[in-house]
């Protein structure tokens, strides 16, 4: 599987603005005969970790917003032929969320998961809801856990359960917090037995926030595969399933880890 991992520095609360910089990006990096199954954006890519979105003020912006950052994920898809993954506030059935969307080239065809772990501290439980369900996503013969930015610190949510063979991450993780950022990458990847990819955001948000980008690809033993330094960019990894398959059965670790099961609450 060939992923392209993009770090941009998203225009804080202007998705328009983003979005052109990001087509630039794109058209500076690839064509549209370039090869790859996934082209993956940071968490929130087009306006910032923007967690302030109260639906009785904004509510005519957000679904204005939602519905041009779709039109793009949509439109770079089917342009690029890849399957375009990043995450957007969006507005449904009068709740918030921070949703992980997937969409393919070529087709209406997509997927979403729902962020988990709300990040209390900047306030984002406030005004957005949790998911309440654990996905995998099946696409061109790889399975993918989906998660976003702080679930990554609470490793029973991300767990191997026979279920997946790649965990992604997307987020928007401060520069004052990079040694966690890529230690936690490095420890899912071992703990799990998997490919773990990690997606970030560069630049200073609107609130004064530093964020460094190192974007990560680790391999099922740990060892760094790629990484991105702190500068808008663009990198291409190629993952091996024949590899991951070799390595799990060489080390069977995951054959004697403590057995568990999920008692997912309902939205509050």
């Amino acid at each position: 599987m060939r992923i392209h991992l993009v770090q941009n520095a998203a225009v804080w609360k202007d998705p328009q603005a983003s979005l052109l910089e990001l087509d630039d990006l794109l058209a500076t990096n690839l064509t549209s005969e370039s090869n790859g199954d996934l082209l993956v954006l940071p968490e929130m890519f087009a306006q910032g970790f923007v967690t302030d979105l109260d639906i009785l003020k904004f509510k005519d912006q957000i679904l204005s917003d939602q519905e041009s950052i779709f039109h793009w994920m949509k439109k770079t898809a089917d342009y690029y032929g890849f399957m375009v993954v990043g995450s957007l506030p969006i507005l449904e059935d009068g709740f918030l969320y921070n949703r992980m969307v997937a969409i393919r080239g070529g087709s209406d065809f997509h997927l979403q998961y729902d962020k988990k772990h709300l990040f209390s501290l900047a306030g984002e439980n406030l005004h957005f809801r949790p998911g309440s369900q654990r996905v995998s996503w099946d696409y061109n013969a790889w399975t993918i856990l989906p998660s976003i930015c702080y679930d990554l610190r609470f490793p029973v949510w991300l767990r191997y359960q026979k279920d997946y063979q790649v965990i992604l991450c997307v987020a928007n993780w401060p520069k004052s917090r990079s040694l966690a950022w890529r230690s936690l990458l490095v420890a899912r990847a071992i703990e799990n037995q998997a490919y773990v990819v990690g997606v970030n955001r560069v630049g200073t948000d609107g609130t004064g926030t530093v964020y460094e980008g190192a974007s990560m690809v680790v391999g099922p033993d740990g060892s760094i595969l790629a990484q991105m330094g702190d500068q808008v960019g663009l990198c291409t990894v190629d993952l091996d399933p024949q590899a991951l398959a070799v390595f799990r059965r060489a080390y069977p670790f995951l054959a004697d880890a403590d057995t568990f099961s999920f008692h997912s609450s309902e939205n509050p």
